[in-house]
């Protein structure tokens, strides 16, 4: 695995590979962050991700897991529904809030407020794409990350999985009637399709994570996500 991937196949390992939405909140406690977001105190509950996964959500219940990140930083991953971005701006108040969201029809967006405005959202996959009042102000946190959908380079990677530029070469011209004729060593390569896979875009997640990690002093990773945290229904 090409390690400017990793994260990408990390959150996959967790379901999240065609859709993510999380948050990152400076100065904020954890009921403090839920209560901002509009959360329902009374609906607190600590789960595991694997308990989480286990538990009905209806279609009009939004659910966040939240955790402390590290001294300074609140972590939180929308598990269901998809409003607790809306509240970046009043999480800011007072210190820094950064929001990350993907899903199959939108390659990504990163947003960064501070002090109670929204300072950049910039696109993870095209480095032009960029507005705000600072549409530059995580620049300094960037230095060697990439961005860019269009950037060709993965495909000279050593560390590339082997086999992938045959087997993206072979689905530009097949369809799904033809699989059966699919070499069988192509089949996780599917799979990871399906999941939202592909070189570019997991360079772009990874790059987004790794700059978050920067701004908040610990990367996104196993550990938190193997833990036990908050959980929180917020009406959609």
């Amino acid at each position: 695995m090409r390690d400017e991937e990793r994260l990408w196949h990390l959150i996959r390992s967790y379901g999240m590979g065609q859709e993510f939405l999380g948050l990152w909140v400076e100065n904020w406690g954890l009921h403090d962050t839920a209560r901002l977001m509009g959360a329902d105190l009374g609906s607190e509950v600590q789960l595991s991700w694997a308990e989480l996964g286990k538990r009905n959500f209806s279609d009009d219940e939004g659910a966040v897991w939240i955790g402390r990140l590290n001294d300074r930083w609140t972590q939180v991953v929308q598990y269901h529904g998809v409003q607790a971005i809306d509240a970046l701006d009043k999480l800011s108040t007072g210190g820094r809030a950064l929001g990350l969201s993907w899903h199959v029809n939108d390659p990504g967006t990163l947003l960064y407020a501070a002090n109670g405005s929204y300072l950049t959202e910039m696109s993870i996959t095209r480095p032009r794409a960029r507005r705000g009042g600072d549409p530059y102000a995580l620049d300094a946190y960037a230095e060697g990350l990439r961005f860019d959908w269009a950037d060709t380079n993965w495909r000279t990677d050593p560390d590339l999985l082997p086999g992938w530029l045959g087997y993206e070469e072979w689905s530009e011209t097949h369809g799904e009637e033809d699989e059966e004729d699919m070499p069988a060593e192509w089949e996780d390569f599917t799979q990871l399709s399906l999941e939202g896979y592909s070189p570019p875009l997991a360079e772009c997640v990874t790059s987004a994570f790794v700059l978050i990690g920067r701004v908040t002093g610990t990367e996104f990773g196993h550990d938190w996500m193997r833990g036990t945290h908050f959980c929180y229904l917020i009406d959609n």
